[in-house]
């Protein structure tokens, strides 16, 4: 007796197979143990990336298959160790025909040479999720296309550079130098010894967020500080075309100016102004805030922006196009970015 077969008999097993081999290259995980405080290299071509911290002497990489992870000794972290980073120059043209440029910019680096570092590095490209060490004292991380996010890194040194896509703090302290050609960046529930922002066409969204040292710049995208606290440093917020909007939980004294945009500002605040510029001081002043725009708008006011609904309400009218893709919300849901 002869058997009768049909292609879907021979096919789904083999796919089914392909289909569990392929799943479970997926969710193998690389693991490498670290003696010393690691210093971590990412850089992927494309993808996404996810950082995480654990209570472990291992850095764990998940991914997909095509991402790779190797250790690298201390002596060759000794000998690869930057002492800054080279923040790239940007440059592009806006609809009226102005050239705008963001020139290359050192970010100096916290000395890492008074101890060994062993050194894990990943690339590839795709999807991955790192587990470092909480002690990792050094994260690099470089994708050209895609997303970044960081969560719960503390305490240490980080970059996040980016061509085109997302970049995500949440829960990050320490010192930090942030660039992203074209997308946005966002910082939630984060404490910044010093932290350097750049973008090119991206807006800038902090919220609750802590800064001793910051500095953040934008081309075209607008930026907000919501609900935000300064400790005595350098704090200063720069667009050439979008808007930058200031809410201080705290202590500060903000000087804001624009050239042809408007000030707006809640009237509980105290405050001095002339044509372009104004002055605010909240509680007992203290740090000094500056803000600036070239043709876009300063805001400012005490607290969270949905905590003054009327100014909440001019702010939405105001605003241009490019900072309405700004992730504001006014209830307790999460908001879209």
């Amino acid at each position: 007796m002869v058997a009768r077969w049909r292609a879907r008999d021979v096919l789904l097993p083999v796919l089914s197979l392909a289909i569990f081999l392929s799943a479970r290259a997926r969710a193998d995980a690389v693991q490498l143990p670290v003696a010393a405080p690691p210093v971590i290299y990412v850089r992927l071509t494309q993808g996404h990336l996810t950082v995480r911290t654990w209570l472990r002497n291992v850095v764990q990489v998940q991914g997909s298959p095509s991402i790779a992870a190797r250790e690298l000794p201390p002596a060759v972290v000794a000998r690869r160790l930057p002492r800054q980073m080279m923040l790239w120059s940007q440059s592009l043209v806006a609809k009226d025909g102005e050239r705008l440029t963001l020139p290359a910019e050192p970010f100096p680096l916290p000395d890492l040479t008074q101890q060994a570092h062993d050194g894990v590095l990943v690339h590839g490209s795709g999807t991955a999720t790192i587990l470092v060490p909480a002690n990792t004292a050094l994260l690099v991380t470089v994708v050209r296309r895609g997303s970044i996010a960081i969560d719960g890194y503390r305490n240490g040194t980080f970059t996040a550079m980016m061509g085109v896509g997302r970049i995500a703090l949440n829960n990050v302290s320490g010192t930090g130098a942030v660039q992203l050609n074209a997308g946005p960046f966002i910082a939630r529930n984060s404490a910044f010894a010093r932290i350097r922002v750049r973008t090119g066409r991206g807006n800038q969204f902090f919220e609750h967020c802590t800064a001793a040292q910051i500095q953040a710049t934008s081309l075209l995208g607008s930026i907000l500080y919501d609900n935000g606290t300064f400790t005595p440093g350098l704090a200063h917020f720069e667009s050439q075309r979008g808007n930058v909007a200031l809410g201080v939980n705290g202590n500060a004294q903000v000087n804001a100016h624009s050239d042809v945009g408007r000030i707006f500002s809640a009237q509980n605040v105290p405050l001095q102004r002339s044509a372009n510029d104004a002055q605010a001081t909240y509680a007992r002043g203290g740090p000094v805030v500056t803000a600036t725009s070239t043709r876009g708008s300063v805001i400012f006011y005490r607290g969270s922006l949905r905590a003054h609904p009327a100014l909440f309400k001019r702010f939405q009218t105001h605003r241009p196009p490019v900072l309405r893709r700004v992730p504001i919300h006014r209830g307790g849901g999460r908001p879209r970015h």
